[in-house]
């Protein structure tokens, strides 16, 4: 088989491949989503970040927890938490059983960030239902949540 013909029944297997078709649903999501944060002010803010804000406990998470959560490496987990720290969205502090472990603690401005974030995520559910109508988007959500629960496969880290 030459390159070419590689390539084009690479591009026809994927072409209506289902994983395919969700990461780039799960892109446009997120890409909405950032451009209205970024709108409302928070333009610092990326994908990365999100991620880590969103694994983040109450009373707060180990870096190394948030790392295994995202299924990243602790250095992208750090990588991404200074940049919270800068933004003022988090804080860190050693743990006090053990003071090799760092905890991450949302703020009032990331607290605010989660606000904002849930308000727009609302947003582009209704706009689905609109595009869906409501039984649509229920089956989907139905569908999703069963294909998340079969699909108990780990993670490669870093992808």
């Amino acid at each position: 088989m030459d390159v070419g013909q590689a390539l084009r029944a690479l591009a026809e297997a994927s072409a209506d491949d289902v994983g395919r078709l969700l990461l780039h649903a799960s892109r446009a999501v997120t890409g909405a989503v950032l451009v209205e944060l970024h709108a409302r002010g928070y333009d610092d803010v990326r994908p990365s970040h999100a991620a880590v804000v969103a694994q983040l406990d109450e009373d707060g998470t180990h870096m190394a927890e948030l790392a295994r959560r995202t299924g990243t490496t602790r250095q992208a987990v750090a990588a991404s938490v200074r940049d919270l720290v800068a933004g003022g969205y988090v804080t860190t502090a050693a743990d006090p059983a053990d003071a090799r472990a760092s905890i991450v603690r949302l703020t009032p401005r990331g607290a605010d960030l989660c606000h904002a974030a849930a308000g727009v995520l609302h947003q582009g559910t209704a706009t689905w239902g609109q595009a869906l109508d409501d039984d649509g988007l229920a089956h989907l959500r139905s569908q999703l949540a069963r294909l998340a629960a079969a699909a108990d496969t780990p993670t490669v880290r870093g992808s």
